[in-house]
């Protein structure tokens, strides 16, 4: 039999989406084989029960979605199959000998932890950019080419994120960013630069929850994409500041070739290799980094 990749996708958001699938993608591609995606026709009923801006609905994003009834015979053909091969469930991400890849599938279902999200991925991060945007469908590759580019972007996820509490530390997980963390951010980046540079929102939230960051001068909100449009267009920002404990951000960020900020109470291991990051800088705002210095003053305008 021969052998074959199957990615089943989580009931999660689209950076969580992307880890399993891209993860899939790769390792098929290093060792010539055939890949599967199952689990992409989904509804999750949450965000209407939390009333979210954003429903999560993926549908049309990506070029190897079939209709429901083709899905569930791809479904029903991996499963007869694997009663008649080994399983292999997340296996290393390397390319095998051949009499390793001998009736078997390779199974990518779950998510990286939070230490490292990229683990795996970064060591081969243009080969998996190339592999992603191959992936699209020719629409949406075609309508990033009309997206003017932001300068300054920020994401502020909110959403399924519960509130900072009064008086409690914020410790990451699935709690907002706050808001003046963004503001004291993008004030220094323009003080740094010498001009307000303009800033576009990418955000989950309602315009009335931003207010804070709205009402600073020459800052707009990202409005009328879809998720994929908005991942990919907040990747090609000229700065980057991340939502922390968001994968949506984080794999901006592994996509961008501009500076990214964290917040500088969790940063764990570097999206990007230390390549990128030695040009264009990962980390916390430190305005007396040289480097991020040299990258923002260097931002056109």
């Amino acid at each position: 039999m021969k052998s074959f990749v199957v990615c089943q996708l989580p009931k999660a958001g689209l950076g969580n989406q992307l880890f399993p699938l891209m993860h899939a993608r790769l390792f098929a591609a290093l060792n010539k084989l055939d890949c599967k995606v199952v689990g992409y026709h989904q509804f999750k009923l949450g965000p209407y029960l939390r009333r979210e801006k954003i429903k999560r609905n993926y549908s049309g994003y990506f070029n190897f979605e079939k209709s429901l009834f083709s899905e569930a015979i791809d479904k029903i053909g991996i499963r007869l199959r694997s009663a008649n091969a080994g399983q292999i469930l997340e296996p290393v991400m390397k390319v095998l000998q051949e009499n390793e890849t001998q009736d078997k599938i390779f199974v990518f279902e779950k998510l990286p932890t939070y230490h490292d999200y990229f683990i795996q991925l970064r060591d081969y991060r243009d080969q998996v950019r190339q592999l992603l945007y191959s992936s699209l469908q020719q629409s949406v590759t075609d309508s990033m080419d009309r997206l003017p580019v932001p300068v300054i972007g920020v994401h502020i996820r909110m959403g399924d994120f519960r509130k900072l509490k009064k008086g409690e530390k914020f410790s990451g997980g699935h709690v907002r960013t706050p808001l003046d963390y963004f503001v004291q951010v993008i004030q220094g980046i323009r003080k740094i630069h010498g001009h307000d540079l303009p800033v576009s929102v990418f955000s989950d939230g309602y315009p009335e929850e931003l207010k804070e960051i709205l009402l600073l001068p020459n800052v707009t909100m990202v409005e009328g994409n879809t998720d994929i449009q908005d991942l990919l267009l907040f990747s090609r920002s000229k700065i980057l500041v991340t939502t922390t404990g968001s994968t949506f951000s984080y794999w901006a960020a592994f996509l961008s070739d501009a500076p990214v900020i964290l917040h500088p109470d969790h940063i764990y291991a570097p999206f990007r290799p230390d390549y990128i990051n030695e040009r264009y800088y990962e980390g916390a705002f430190q305005p007396n980094s040289d480097l991020l210095l040299q990258n923002i003053k260097h931002i056109p305008y």
